[in-house]
């Protein structure tokens, strides 16, 4: 059994049929590279994979960690580790990688802001982050950027980073052709 498994997936956005019985197998550590030309579905399966309400599922299944995604809302999805990585995403300012990322991490372990037990300490999360930046290769003023400040079509590197990461597991990247597509 595979780690990411999807069955027969068939997909309708506003009545037509747009992935006609996709499956696909991933094992933990394997990359693969969904490609296509324009219009064969790829942001359709990303979209329907995080559960977007234009996109419906007529048959098939997605087992992730042996829960079936098709069954469980966006944020649930988001816990188990699944997120989308846009090709061009917008900057937020005011909120840095740094805060980002331990806010993840904290939501992921399911601290809500009470139970301070639950939540990663500032010494655990910057030994965490510094482990984590090594085996990417990133200077430490990222960190203070902007989240999605200075990103563009190469540089998912960061987005899509390590599967053995504790604060995310399986990106879903959707490349778009042009800044403003969706």
């Amino acid at each position: 059994m595979a780690d990411f498994e999807i069955r027969d997936l068939r997909v309708t956005v506003e009545g037509r049929e747009i992935l006609k019985g996709i499956s696909l197998d991933v094992n933990k550590g394997e990359v693969h590279a969904v490609m296509g030309p324009n219009g064969s579905g790829k942001s359709t399966l990303s979209h329907t994979l995080m559960g977007h309400p234009n996109y419906t599922v007529t048959s098939g299944e997605v087992i992730f960690k042996g829960k079936n995604l098709l069954a469980l809302p966006t944020e649930q999805r988001a816990k188990l580790g699944v997120f989308l990585a846009l090709q061009y995403p917008v900057v937020v300012p005011g909120i840095s990688m740094s805060n980002f990322l331990r806010t993840a991490i904290n939501a992921k372990r399911g601290y809500d802001g009470k139970d301070k037990s639950k939540a990663i300490s500032p010494k655990e999360f910057l030994a965490l982050l510094k482990n984590e930046m090594s085996v990417l290769r990133m200077d430490d003023s990222f960190l203070s950027r902007y989240v999605n400040e200075g990103f563009g079509q190469r540089s998912c590197r960061w987005r899509c980073s390590s599967p053995r990461s504790p604060s995310w597991t399986r990106p879903i990247p959707d490349s778009t052709s042009t800044p403003s597509s969706s």
